[in-house]
């Protein structure tokens, strides 16, 4: 199903739910931290295709179409296409309500944009993009100019993602596109020395690897980040973290880093918020992220 109106809003949020628009369809479904009072009750009338369940990944949720929709339920679960900033993506609604994108990450789109551009000047930019999941970001950062290895253990995910390079016209893109756990990755890359100027990862509170592989982010995290960080070339742009797991600790995580090096280092923080905007202009909280780099003097400095 083809768009008859393109990008990306959030119309309004409230009552522990939100109410987006994803191209031609506007859709209602529960938002973590979305507590406050609706703002513009009269525009959730809107909602073409619901989901109905106490809250997303909670069992036995289901999405329903509205009784005013001109569209059938069985049409818009095929899936449709969205524009967002110059990449088009392909929207599925998922049995967990999820529809196949995060859209508080492309808030950072500049940042790597900045980055990478800048970085150019002295060469070529590799990236290492991991827990990827259908590429938006991915895609974002090699039509910016970067060498893009994306990573994620669900193979439905990397088969969307090829889907959404072909779909942008970005399928011949310098992406490599892998299906693996991400610690099987790094631990891999480290081995045979690989380097890369910038390593993104946005990883779950829970999940399993390709071989079924465990992932909780409380124990796995640091390991993975302090090889991370191990990944980097001589002259990187860093390290960046997204997530939406409460109590990650950018200081924790920092002191970890720094003692996993020879002669410990200094590395910078800087912690940025995960947020959604909607019509109104408040914000939707999505949890943060972190940028670990080199000292200042010493790292590439844009922010």
């Amino acid at each position: 199903m083809k768009s008859d109106q393109q990008g990306y809003e959030l119309i309004d949020f409230g009552d522990g739910r939100k109410l987006e628009r994803f191209g031609p369809i506007t859709v209602d479904r529960p938002a973590k931290g979305a507590w406050t009072p609706k703002s513009i009750p009269e525009a959730w009338e809107s909602a073409e295709l619901i989901y109905r369940g106490e809250r997303m990944n909670a069992s036995g949720g289901s999405w329903q179409v509205a009784l005013e929709s001109s569209r059938a339920l069985s049409e818009m679960l095929e899936g449709w296409e969205c524009e967002v900033q110059e990449l088009t993506l392909q929207i599925v609604p998922q049995k967990t309500g999820q529809l196949g994108v995060f859209p508080e990450h492309w808030n950072q789109w500049g940042w790597f944009s900045q980055s990478i551009e800048a970085r150019l000047a002295q060469g070529p930019v590799r990236v290492l993009h991991l827990f990827a999941y259908t590429g938006s970001t991915t895609l974002w950062m090699a039509k910016r100019g970067a060498t893009v290895t994306h990573v994620d253990a669900m193979k439905q995910a990397v088969d969307w993602a090829r889907t959404n390079a072909k779909l942008s016209g970005l399928e011949d893109k310098p992406i490599r596109w892998i299906v693996e756990d991400a610690r099987r990755y790094v631990t891999r890359e480290l081995k045979r020395e690989s380097r890369y100027e910038l390593v993104v990862l946005d990883p779950p509170s829970y999940g399993h690897g390709r071989k079924g592989e465990a992932w909780e982010i409380h124990r796995d995290l640091v390991p993975l980040m302090k090889d991370c960080w191990g990944l980097l070339s001589d002259d990187p742009i860093g390290v960046v973290l997204t997530s939406h797991t409460l109590n990650i600790s950018a200081k924790e995580l920092r002191m970890e880093m720094e003692m996993s090096q020879e002669g410990g280092k200094p590395i910078e923080t800087d912690v940025f918020p995960s947020f959604l905007e909607d019509c109104s202009a408040r914000r939707l909280e999505c949890g943060e992220g972190i940028r670990f780099h080199k000292k200042k003097g010493t790292e590439l400095d844009v922010h």
